[in-house]
């Protein structure tokens, strides 16, 4: 059973995550997708949830990776975790928005 969560700010986070493991979730269940890839292993390391995970890149993809986006990956993410190609399309419109979005593993 999987529980998502969209978070409209980063001091949310937290209380967000608390909130699904007192729900009966567990913290290495829990996925955080955000836009930008430094702030979500910043607030998955904060929060102790799993960041979405973040191919190895070299120095030029690196670099391309500031000026593009990384929904692909987010998007395959999803797609493992058992989402639904419309929820999918919802919450990558939440992250580009800038929200934050938790998922969940039960």
């Amino acid at each position: 059973m999987l529980e998502t969560r969209i978070v409209h700010d980063m001091t949310s986070v937290d209380h967000e995550v608390q909130e699904m493991v007192s729900g009966g979730c567990v913290n290495e269940h829990i996925y955080l997708f955000a836009s930008d890839d430094e702030l979500t292993i910043r607030l998955a390391a904060e929060t102790g949830v799993q960041p979405y995970r973040i191919p190895e890149k070299g120095l030029f993809e690196s670099l391309l990776s500031k000026f593009t986006s990384n929904s692909h990956d987010r998007i395959e993410q999803m797609e493992s975790l058992g989402l639904t190609k419309q929820m999918i399309d919802s919450l990558e419109h939440e992250i580009q928005d800038g929200k934050i979005v938790l998922v969940c593993d039960k």
